[in-house]
């Protein structure tokens, strides 16, 4: 109850189940197989289609006069053979620009002014349609047989239905006439003509139509021989140009390689005047003075460590007799050998004499003296490798500056041996193209003599022996497509157009409700007593076995409370509404389980027609009423042994409210004692839209059941009569799609209950 209040409160948008979109909406998601099974369902609309689409392309075609198609083959020559050759190039291979450009020479106004001229197409009818015989008019025949006043040939011009008359006096220009009927003239001869490349080669196919096939073989040939003409004539003029372009270019480039021969002659005489000696010589030098340098420098960086060595030694007072330079100076041996004599006469006196000595004092400033010479000769030692240090550097120094100098004459020389190289190639190259050119222009002068047109004809046009059926083929093509095409979309309009259900999740996608079962048609007539003899006759049917199933459903819907009252309702009548609700009913006999149905409908009750019954008998209105009791008002269907409490014909009186009855406490206390009698009671209410009543007997039932008549009840009316019952807050269990044609269901679905039941017929017995 809960959640059908909650649902009831929304608009009926929004009730949609999770991820349905309207129909008018676009969906990027595309079913195929549904797209496919829809076609094949109007596979009948589509081939009649095409029928109709085959028969009018048939009508057309015979109405063509027979045109002919005339075709010569011209093959031009590969582009590339220049007049001005001026490298022997390679051959480059043919393109589809080289093919247009020769199809544009082809279409070209000046060659089809040229073709025109050459057969007098100008006088032929077929392409100046001025001398054609005038055809006389729908508005010609009726100015004829009818006078029509000179008012509504105003109102006519008026409107610009028709041109007005021409001013007096303003006569047509005959230039202009004549040029604007030659432009007509070729523009027909262009309509007419058509240019097809033979794919991987370079051969045109100069095609012509025309009613007539001598005079589409003719034009084609013309065509064909203009175009060699014109090429021919294209390339005399050509070489003729060239051979004044290449005279002037000839005499220009003499001037030119005289100017270059002069300047490179001139460049070598300066160079030689300003440097003294070649570049040869200037390198030679530079390369053993560079050798020469890089000896000084080493000596400079021996000279300098040598320097540092000795001065460390001094600074450091390290043993003098561990330096190589040092042990070198005879000066630095004497001095140490004093010392020596002197360290050993010490240490005599002290083995004789104790200090203080006057003798040990006099070795001692001895060896003062003695040492204080042998720093004195080490320091000139250093002072003498710093002077070589500073000997060898500025050697080096002298050295570098000449190797600089002579570098600097070298680039010096080096960028005018550029400049003279530069002219020496600026001279050649103009004598190469001076010699080319010169030797072009003889040969210009002898191709004029033997020019070629570059082209010829390949295969000249034959006329046609029968017409040309192509046109014919196309209307029938493009009929018979447009037939399909036609038939397709109406498939489609057709299915938009339709209003109903036709399949269980579209029902529930539109409505939100859960589809409790579906029950399918019996009988062509759709009679009800006819459903209910099936029913009985053969328990094991699909009628059968899809009532059980809903049945099922009903009781399942609320497992903890399972329902006790069922009210059975629709949007419109006649949706088999009543009949489901009395097989629910038997069902549950059958099963062993007492049930009783109640027909609720006060204003055309139908169960009284249905399940037969004396008038006599009272029925639901004289329970209520208290003039029968409820055992009486009961009716047992002898054959099945339902309970029915109809509303007989008899019983309605105009005077009675059917609203004020079905909510009156007798009412309610007559429901109490059925569900205190019976295991299900099911009430048979009128449709949802069409009266209150519904919505009133809601309140007594514990679910709600909503029929929808299969591929007959409008969408809009299903969704108005569930909105109707969602204010209310009606306990509404779920939707069932009743009197289903199985055959054509499986159409329209290639899934689903109607696909599986024909898969699984063999479970049912019909």
């Amino acid at each position: 109850m809960k959640e059908n209040k909650r649902i009831s409160e929304l608009p009926v948008q929004q009730v949609l189940a999770p991820g349905y979109l309207p129909e008018d909406d676009d969906d990027i998601n595309i079913d195929i197989r549904a797209l496919f099974a829809r076609l094949w369902r109007g596979k009948w609309i589509i081939l009649i289609c095409l029928i109709f689409g085959g028969v009018f392309g048939f009508l057309t075609s015979t109405q063509y006069d027979p045109v002919f198609r005339a075709g010569a083959k011209v093959m031009f020559d590969q582009p590339g053979g220049d007049i001005i050759d001026l490298g022997g190039a390679a051959t480059v291979p043919i393109t589809q620009d080289a093919l247009q450009d020769q199809i544009e020479i082809l279409r070209s106004t000046n060659l089809v002014e040229k073709v025109v001229d050459e057969l007098n197409l100008d006088r032929n009818p077929e392409f100046n349609p001025r001398l054609r015989p005038v055809e006389e008019t729908l508005l010609d025949r009726v100015r004829d047989a009818v006078t029509v006043p000179e008012w509504v040939w105003e109102g006519l011009r008026d409107f610009g239905l028709i041109e007005p008359p021409a001013p007096p006096g303003a006569a047509p220009d005959p230039a202009e006439i004549a040029d604007i009927e030659r432009r007509i003239v070729v523009q027909n001869v262009l309509a007419r003509l058509s240019l097809q490349p033979v794919p991987s080669s370079r051969v045109i196919e100069i095609a012509v139509v025309s009613g007539n096939p001598r005079t589409a073989a003719l034009v084609a040939n013309t065509f064909a021989e203009q175009y060699i003409v014109d090429k021919l004539e294209a390339n005399l003029e050509a070489t003729r140009a060239a051979s004044d372009w290449l005279g002037g270019r000839v005499d220009e480039l003499a001037d030119r390689v005289q100017v270059a021969e002069e300047a490179v002659e001139t460049a070598r005489a300066t160079l030689s005047l300003e440097a003294g000696q070649s570049l040869e010589i200037t390198n030679q030098q530079l390369q053993s003075l560079n050798a020469t340098l890089s000896v000084a420098r080493n000596a400079s960086r021996t000279a300098e460590a040598r320097y540092e060595r000795l001065k460390a030694a001094v600074e450091e007072e390290t043993d003098y007799g561990a330096i190589p330079e040092f042990r070198a100076s005879s000066q630095m041996n004497r001095f140490r050998d004093e010392e020596s004599s002197l360290l050993l006469r010490r240490a005599s006196l002290e083995r004789q004499v104790t200090a203080p000595h006057p003798m040990l004092d006099d070795v001692d400033t001895q060896l003062e003296i003695v040492r204080e010479r042998i720093v004195a000769e080490a320091s000139r030692i250093v002072e003498a490798a710093r002077v070589e240090w500073d000997a060898l550097k500025a050697e080096e120094a002298d050295i570098e500056t000449d190797v600089r100098e002579l570098e600097s004459l070298a680039l010096e020389q080096a960028r005018d041996q550029v400049t003279i190289r530069q002219l020496e190639r600026e001279a050649d190259a103009s004598r190469v193209l001076y010699q080319n050119l010169l030797a072009r222009l003889q040969e210009t002068a002898e191709q004029e003599k033997l020019e070629e047109p570059g082209a010829r004809i390949l295969t000249p046009a034959e006329p046609p022996i029968f017409p040309q059926t192509q046109r014919q083929s196309r209307t029938m093509a493009v009929s018979l497509i447009a037939g399909a095409l036609a038939g397709i979309g109406l498939i489609f309009l057709l299915d938009k157009l339709n209003n109903t259900f036709r399949s269980a999740p579209h029902l529930e996608q539109m409505t939100g409700e859960t589809v409790l079962g579906i029950v399918p048609a019996v009988g062509r007539r759709l009679r009800r007593t006819t459903v209910l003899e099936r029913f009985r006759d053969k328990p094991k049917s699909s009628l059968a076995e899809a009532v059980r199933s809903l049945r099922t459903s009903i009781l399942f819907s609320n497992v903890d409370a399972p329902p006790k009252v069922v009210m059975f309702t629709s949007s419109v009548p006649r949706e088999g509404k009543s009949t489901t609700a009395t097989l629910v009913a038997l069902t549950s006999r059958q099963m062993g389980k007492s049930a009783v149905i109640v027909d609720c409908d006060l204003r055309l009750p139908a169960l009284a027609e249905l399940l037969g019954g004396d008038d006599d008998e009272p029925g639901l209105l004289s329970a209520i009423e208290g003039t029968a009791t409820l055992e009486e008002a009961i009716h047992r269907d002898g054959e099945s042994g339902l309970h029915v409490l109809m509303t007989k014909p008899t019983e309605p009186r105009s005077t009675v409210n059917a609203a004020d009855i079905l909510s009156s406490k007798r009412f309610d206390e007559l429901i109490e004692k059925l569900k205190a009698t019976y295991d299900l009671v099911i009430l048979d209410t009128p449709p949802a839209l069409a009266v209150a009543d519904p919505r009133i007997l809601s309140a007594h039932a514990d679910v709600v059941v909503y029929v929808v008549r299969w591929d007959h009840t409008p969408r809009g009316a299903v969704l108005e009569g569930l909105k109707e019952l969602r204010k209310i807050n009606a306990p509404i269990a779920g939707v069932v799609l009743s009197m289903i044609n199985e055959k054509k269901a499986a159409r329209y679905a290639y899934e689903g209950y109607s696909s599986y039941r024909g898969r699984y017929r063999n479970y049912y017995v019909d």
